[in-house]
């Protein structure tokens, strides 16, 4: 995998590229084999690759994935060529036209797309006019609209594996033989698969040599195997000049149940029974929140299905996630159903699952009120 940079690209032009088609109104051409495998969602689209007139691309056959002032325009030539950079290979296309099909000859449209054999590619913008579509059907993360300028150029680096998840921002993109080692102390460690932790390789100093004999292809967030507290991930390129790449770790908490540590209780002589409960929080995000109720100071725990109260295991994370109350359910018991719980001695506690899925997701539960039927 390469690395993302800053600086832009400028078009190469057509000289000793093929032409794949002229004077291209309406139609869809498809691209020979480009020559090594290219992934776009899990599809190997070495040779599904087609462009048409107006000005769309489909990597995984004839539908439109990547539109670039996508309108009824005109394509006066398309072009291609297998390339070479930094010693990998690469696949160039080119496509000069116009936004009306009616204007031959008026080459104000004009882009080039540059593929990699790790999927990710470079989008130079030549000349656009803007009047049409600009869009890129993401794979996991859907349709992006994307913002193109003339003279800039814009780097598709997808974040999973086999062609998806693309990261798009303007500048370009840096493919060549880098290296990782972590820097653990004196201990030099790269990743082990069979383990799967770092282990030790070598000592510092760093050389050449020790990248090229133990260095990884890919670098690894976990840290499985590191002592220190501050181990240094180390990069190695054969290039003289590179772009230093950034390397960002989001860190978010691990699923938890919180477990009162009293219970709740409502022995007043005045006091019936519960009528309902009311859940106040902060959700945000995609963050999830189950609840499970105790009646024998946190012996056992249940929660309501709908029909009945069930066990729930509060050892068991999965089995608190899963069988315990949303806050639509708990908040929804009525009187009957929290009487059939078994409240004879008037004492009442809470648990409950909380997870977050992203680093933006904010879950945060203010209170919970019990509601008395009193006499």
């Amino acid at each position: 995998m390469g690395v993302y940079s800053s600086n832009i690209l400028a078009p190469k032009g057509n000289s000793g590229m093929t032409l794949l088609s002229s004077h291209n109104d309406d139609s869809t051409v498809k691209f020979p084999d480009i020559g090594f495998d290219f992934f776009y969602n899990d599809v190997n689209c070495r040779t599904t690759i087609n462009i048409n007139g107006n000005s769309w691309i489909g990597f995984t056959g004839a539908t439109e994935q990547l539109k670039v002032n996508r309108r009824d325009a005109g394509a006066d030539n398309i072009y291609y060529a297998a390339e070479t950079v930094n010693g990998k290979p690469t696949f160039r296309i080119r496509w000069e036209g116009h936004q009306s099909y009616s204007t031959w000859g008026t080459l104000n449209l004009v882009w080039e797309l540059i593929l990699f054999d790790d999927s990710a590619m470079i989008l130079i913008i030549e000349k656009i006019p803007n009047t049409g579509t600009n869009s890129f059907v993401n794979p996991e993360l859907g349709t992006t609209t994307l913002t193109l300028e003339s003279s800039r150029s814009y780097a598709f680096i997808p974040q999973a594996a086999q062609g998806k998840s693309y990261i798009i921002q303007e500048g370009s993109y840096i493919q060549t033989d880098i290296k990782y080692l972590m820097v653990d102390g004196n201990d030099v460690k790269n990743w082990d698969s069979v383990s799967l932790s770092y282990v030790k390789v070598s000592e510092l100093p760093l050389t050449a040599e020790k990248f090229q004999t133990y260095g990884d292809d890919t670098y690894h967030k976990e840290r499985t195997g590191l002592i220190s507290t501050s181990p240094v991930l180390k990069i190695w390129s054969p290039l003289a000049e590179m772009i230093a790449p950034q390397i960002t770790q989001t860190i978010k908490p691990k699923p938890t149940i919180v477990n009162m540590k009293e219970d709740i209780l409502f022995s007043e002589a005045y006091i019936i029974d519960i009528i309902n409960a009311a859940v106040t929080l902060d959700n945000a995000g995609s963050g999830v929140i189950t609840f499970i109720v105790s009646t024998d100071s946190g012996v056992t725990w249940k929660a309501w299905n709908g029909s009945s109260w069930v066990l729930v295991d509060i050892a068991n994370m999965q089995d608190v996630k899963t069988k315990g109350m949303s806050v639509t359910v708990l908040q929804g018991i009525t009187e009957a159903q929290w009487t059939s719980l078994g409240l004879l001695n008037k004492t009442i506690r809470f648990a409950w699952y909380m997870e977050v899925t992203s680093s933006v997701d904010v879950l945060k539960l203010k209170q919970i009120r019990v509601n008395y039927n009193t006499v």
